[in-house]
């Protein structure tokens, strides 16, 4: 479902989303464009470090992990840094993966979900909420995508019901 830019703070209620959603968005502000990848100060959102991930546009149209924080890679097993979307994931879920970060960067647009996930497979199911912003590459083209994801909403018992949020930029 889209929704309007300016609502997106008040979709977010974890203190790690929206330190990272304030980064960004005070960049775009600022500038009155999409930030460049070079321009995301890290020192902005600390305790986002350990959830956060960038992730490359190849020219082939694959999708390349840059970096992926700590929790992260401990959920995952081992680090991806230069993996792409196929060499970590299930082939069931990387199109769905490739559809929405095509979607984030031709769009352009930010993007929210609470999902239910299985992956990967020696972990019970859980809920997590992923954030996803375009970023511009030096050339000014969108190559970047910078994503906070969180896992493990539902270690209560409370999940939250799912949502899929796009917020087209202008």
């Amino acid at each position: 479902m889209d929704r309007d830019l300016d609502t997106l703070l008040a979709d977010l209620e974890l203190p790690g989303h929206r330190a990272v959603a304030e980064h960004w968005l005070g960049l775009y502000r600022l500038h009155r464009r999409i930030p460049t990848l070079a321009e995301i100060d890290p020192l902005h959102f600390p305790k986002a470090l350990a959830d956060a991930w960038i992730v490359d546009a190849t020219d082939d149209g694959r999708f390349r992990f840059r970096l992926m924080g700590e929790t992260l890679v401990e959920w995952y097993g081992r680090s991806p840094k230069g993996l792409y979307y196929e060499d970590l994931f299930p082939a069931a879920m990387v199109s769905i993966l490739i559809e929405q970060s095509q979607q984030v960067l031709r769009r352009p647009c930010a993007g929210f979900q609470r999902v239910h996930t299985q992956a990967p497979e020696r972990h019970w199911p859980r809920f997590f909420e992923r954030l996803t912003f375009p970023l511009r590459g030096a050339d000014g083209q969108m190559r970047h995508i910078l994503g906070n994801s969180i896992f493990n909403r539902d270690r209560d018992g409370d999940a939250a019901p799912e949502i899929n949020y796009w917020y087209p930029i202008a």
